[in-house]
């Protein structure tokens, strides 16, 4: 299975993707093309999503969102040299944080989507189980990546499930253009940064500086407030 690199500044300072040259390759030489989208679905999915994909005019099938029940625990409290204790409240006290990205594909970009749980050997099946129940209440499948632990077999849950989400997208029409942005480019500079802020940071607005202010007017003067934001 071939693996296309190609790209320039990554991360939170850029828009945390590869090229559109390498998703097009990748499209036309596979059946499926998997790509990565930075960190998170505001991070990553949200520049993917609403810049590189309304650029590339490109609408993306499902969405992978990658969870461990370690990380949910330590959002939920608990210390680091701890985390490879079962610990159900800690990990009912993270799960918000997972599923508010799962709500930001499902309700703002209207994306299917499944949460792959990237397992340690230290998780538990109470642990396991609770993120489940968690995600199929907010109506999204999980599946179990032991990648790590037994090779390509491990993935072919994940795999699975991807496949089933691409396939019943391709076959109805109507779900797969349900896709949206979650802001439009006539909007201000100003407000596309508070949809941003608002739908995907649930925020309440941007605060702009007065330096901030000052470079958007002039953006815009100098015509560029019609493209995309890019928040790092």
């Amino acid at each position: 299975t071939p693996a296309i690199v190609h790209g320039g500044p990554f991360a939170n300072i850029a828009h945390g993707c590869n090229s559109v040259m390498a998703t097009k390759m990748a499209l036309r030489l596979g059946d499926y093309a998997v790509t990565e989208a930075g960190f998170g679905a505001d991070l990553g999915a949200e520049k993917f999503l609403d810049i590189k994909c309304r650029m590339a005019g490109l609408v993306p099938s499902a969405v992978v969102l990658v969870a461990t029940v370690r990380a949910l625990k330590l959002h939920g409290g608990m210390k680091k040299d701890e985390l490879g204790n079962e610990n159900l409240e800690a990990l009912e006290k993270g799960l918000p944080n997972l599923l508010q990205h799962v709500s930001n594909i499902l309700n703002v970009y209207h994306l299917p989507c499944v949460v792959a749980v990237n397992a340690f050997p230290t998780d538990t099946k109470a642990e396991l189980d609770l993120v489940e129940e968690k995600c199929k209440e907010a109506g999204v499948n999980v599946a179990l990546s032991e990648v790590w632990a037994k090779g390509g077999e491990g993935g072919e849950a994940l795999a699975r499930e991807v496949v089933r989400l691409c396939e019943e997208q391709d076959s109805d029409a109507c779900s797969a253009s349900g896709f949206t942005f979650s802001y439009d480019l006539d909007m201000t500079i100003q407000e596309k940064l508070d949809a941003i802020t608002q739908k995907i940071y649930h925020g309440r607005r941007a605060v702009l500086t007065a330096d901030a202010e000052k470079q958007a007017k002039m953006l815009t003067d100098m015509g560029y407030g019609s493209l995309p934001i890019c928040v790092a």
